[in-house]
């Protein structure tokens, strides 16, 4: 449960450490409260997973509990967005699918499909046509898939630098190329953070700064759980006359998630392809299209030390492979740039949203970042605020029992 509440202590002054998703939601949030509220980002806005990832707003396989309500409010939450934030962030309702090929396949989609069906989520089952209709490039032996509706595309570096110019019309100030280097504590409370400029003294801290939040914890004894999970992702050059409508997951994506994972019907020999089993590399197949027209494409997933924003050949090797063989038609597409991405994640893939201790409020461990980032801006404001939050908070304390994740660890939804 969340930490105990302040009694008393008026929060006026608010430094956010982090320009992803989360730390410009916060900077948002709190500066249309009147918070005096001043964001450090080391290098650029979006510089680091908000950045890099294809803009999955993805509702499709949330567990229930806390996942699935954060990720709920924030979809709800994304309509209102669209008309309030001062910039346009591409928002697009395009629904999302989880394509299947073979019978054996079909059989525990529709099972899924189901199961989610009978708590009230939005879930539907489509036939391999309706399938080809949406996504032009597939391949044409596809069977069917699972459809929600509500899942949504974004272009996520956009959304940052909306959230952020929000933030900064609301009085917030937006201190990009200032790293924050320690966490200052005085008298068992956080008043600070020294910066590359120097000492800078606040209220509290928001420390939002995605896979790099770790180290930063450590500077006043909070041993952060947060492992880092690398995606390695492509995008084409712009072909606007070939269609791709909902974000696109492959077969391979059911092993990550538990609601396939728990049906009595699973079984991981039907989700299989060789060339995941070989050095160390998960593979995901999945695809969207912006609103230029460029396909984004991946993804090769790996667990490395320490935090490197660069692809490596064989995992690109490896994603694209699986590119080429469930979406045939973009083999002759060129490909106009590669990266890779470092994403937060828990043990238990929830992120830890808490005031651990005064002074400081964690929002991070985000995998799913554009699903939950901006409800966690609302929900960090809420704390600050000392407001009971609107979602439960139980299931992302700090306290909680977490493993903390090593190189190599992979993460499982």
């Amino acid at each position: 449960m969340r930490s105990k509440r302040r009694t008393g202590m008026s929060i006026d002054k608010v430094a956010v450490v982090g320009g992803g998703i989360v730390g410009t939601a916060c900077a948002y949030f709190l500066a249309r409260e009147g918070k005096q509220v001043t964001l450090f980002e080391e290098t650029a806005l979006a510089h680091g997973a908000s950045g890099r990832n294809p803009g999955f707003v993805w509702l499709h396989t949330r567990n229930p509990g806390f996942g699935r309500a954060v990720s709920l409010a924030s979809r709800a939450l994304y309509d209102q967005l669209v008309e309030d934030l001062p910039l346009d962030f591409e928002f697009r309702p395009s629904g999302g699918i989880i394509f299947y090929t073979t019978e054996e396949q079909g059989v525990i989609v529709r099972d899924f499909v189901a199961s989610v069906q009978a708590d009230g989520y939005p879930m539907e089952h489509i036939d391999g046509a309706e399938v080809r209709r949406m996504v032009e490039p597939i391949r044409e032996d596809v069977l069917g898939a699972s459809y929600c509706p509500a899942d949504a595309c974004i272009n996520t570096p956009l959304l940052v630098r909306s959230f952020a110019e929000g933030a900064r019309q609301a009085g917030a100030e937006i201190r990009e190329g200032v790293g924050v280097t320690r966490l200052i504590e005085e008298g068992g409370r956080v008043v600070g953070v020294e910066t590359s400029e120097g000492r800078f003294e606040a209220d509290a801290v928001v420390l939002g700064a995605g896979a790099w939040a770790r180290k930063l914890a450590d500077t006043v004894g909070i041993q952060l759980a947060v492992g880092g999970e690398r995606l390695q992702v492509a995008a084409t050059v712009p072909v606007p006359e070939i269609r791709v409508e909902p974000l696109v997951y492959g077969p391979l994506v059911t092993k990550q998630y538990r609601l396939f994972r728990d049906l009595p019907s699973w079984d991981p020999v039907h989700f299989t392809e060789p060339y995941e089993d070989e050095a160390n590399i998960e593979v995901l197949e999945l695809i969207s299209q912006r609103r230029n027209g460029e396909i984004l494409m991946g993804c090769a997933m790996d667990y490395p030390e320490d935090i490197d924003l660069r692809p490596t050949v064989e995992g690109l090797a490896r994603s694209l492979q699986s590119i080429v063989q469930d979406f045939p038609g973009l083999r002759g597409v060129a490909v106009d740039r590669v990266w890779a991405g470092i994403l937060p994640f828990t043990s238990d893939t929830a992120p830890i949203i808490d005031e651990p201790i005064p002074g400081l409020f964690l929002g991070s461990g985000h995998v799913y970042g554009n699903a939950a980032g901006p409800m966690t801006g609302k929900l960090i404001t809420q704390l600050i605020l000392d407001q009971e939050p609107e979602i439960s908070l139980e299931e992302v304390c700090f306290n909680r029992a977490l493993e903390m994740p090593g190189a190599g660890v992979a993460v499982r939804w």
